[in-house]
């Protein structure tokens, strides 16, 4: 990248940006792992450099940006929406809850993680358990930030008592995918 001008930015290692001379501005550049997203002001100069990164890496331009990293992206007049309905269906599918009835909150009123008396959990309940926390922590790092209470409590602590709030808590998220769905989020 730094061939192409750009400078790696401290907050991210993904990101980087390049000072367009011609008409002095940024172009931002997001790159993880085989992916590459430019952004700009001016579609021209960002079209000049996707051109200039293709020739240095084998790559092909997808054209207009519609997903990235399970999150999808779209445009409406001037606004730019991202969700990950796809990847809440994929997660609530995993859990065995696409037809779960919908619930208004991540968790219940009074919530407490509470300490398992068992000694050791059952390694089965524990990855399966876990598999969850990784997937919702995920989408709250995404586009879900209305979780992000509810998922670091549940991360605290495994019992019955949490594998009970991952149930509340993704019944929520069957609640968000409704609302996506209608566009009503």
């Amino acid at each position: 990248m730094e061939e192409l001008g750009f400078v790696n930015l401290d907050s991210d290692a993904g990101l980087f940006k390049c000072f367009d001379e011609a008409s002095q501005t940024f172009i931002i550049a997001v790159v993880y792992v085989d992916d590459a997203i430019f952004l700009r002001p001016s579609k021209a100069a960002v079209e000049v450099m996707k051109k200039r990164f293709m020739e240095r890496w084998e790559s092909r331009d997808l054209g207009e940006l519609k997903e990235f990293l399970y999150m999808r992206i779209g445009r409406a007049g001037q606004s730019i929406y991202i969700d990950q309905v796809q990847y809440l269906q994929a997660v609530l599918q995993q859990c065995g809850m696409v037809n779960a009835k919908a619930v208004p909150t991540p968790l219940p009123v009074g919530y407490a993680p509470v300490k398992s008396l068992d000694k050791a959990a059952d390694p089965e309940l524990r990855k399966r358990y876990q598999t969850v926390i990784g997937s919702l922590l995920y989408l709250m790092l995404g586009t879900r930030p209305d979780i992000s209470f509810a998922v670091t409590k549940m991360a605290q602590l495994l019992s019955r008592r949490e594998v009970s709030a991952r149930q509340d808590a993704m019944t929520y998220l069957v609640r968000v995918r409704e609302l996506l769905v209608d566009g009503e989020s």
